[in-house]
């Protein structure tokens, strides 16, 4: 996610702020509809206020929006699922007309890392939640990146570790190999949301 960050600074993107979820105290969405109640003090808008309240109002501003979760246990982390309910409910409305309250189109990124290799993702499902993300983001927002990494490395000493079903020795060659490779496709992610 940085690098796509810095792909978008380097392309002219200003004030690029990169948040991390582990950091906040938050809950996801508790389904109260204030954000829906017409004529109501946060129409369009999560009410609940603590540490996610600042992310979403600079979310609501922003011109670029790259979301980023690595992948466990084949799903989005809960962190990232409790977010994004916060994130995306508050600007779905359920009009067949006009789907998204949200204030104006921006560009916008999702970034998925995980353990798996590239040719089991269909073993896993994978794909579905990809997509479902992806229209999510396309119905509230703007057309959707989906960046995908898989087959990554998880630490340096796999020996200190129980991972026996990893090869560590693979798992080095592809991140001497395959990452930078990665990266520069990440940076140029960053590039093009700006161009867009």
């Amino acid at each position: 996610v940085q690098t796509v960050l810095d792909g978008a600074a380097s392309a002219g993107a200003q004030a690029a702020e990169m948040v991390q979820l582990s950091s906040l105290q938050y809950r996801g969405c508790i389904s109260c509809f204030h954000c829906k109640l017409v004529g109501g003090k946060s129409y369009g808008r999560c009410i609940l206020k603590d540490d996610l309240t600042p992310v979403l109002n600079a979310i609501h501003e922003a011109d670029l929006l790259v979301l980023g979760t690595p992948i466990y246990f084949a799903a989005e982390t809960g962190l990232f699922r409790a977010f994004v309910e916060r994130l995306w409910f508050q600007y779905l409305i359920y009009s067949k007309s006009n789907p998204s309250m949200a204030p104006k189109k921006k560009a916008v990124a999702l970034v998925y890392t995980m353990n798996v290799a590239e040719n089991q993702l269909p073993d896993y499902g994978y794909e579905r939640i990809f997509e479902q993300s992806k229209a999510t983001m396309e119905r509230l927002f703007a057309p959707c990146e989906l960046f995908i990494c898989t087959d990554t490395k998880q630490m340096k000493d796999y020996s200190k570790y129980v991972m026996e079903y990893f090869d560590p020795a693979a798992k080095d060659k592809r991140h001497e190999e395959v990452f930078p490779s990665e990266l520069q496709r990440a940076f140029k992610l960053g590039e093009r949301l700006v161009a867009r």
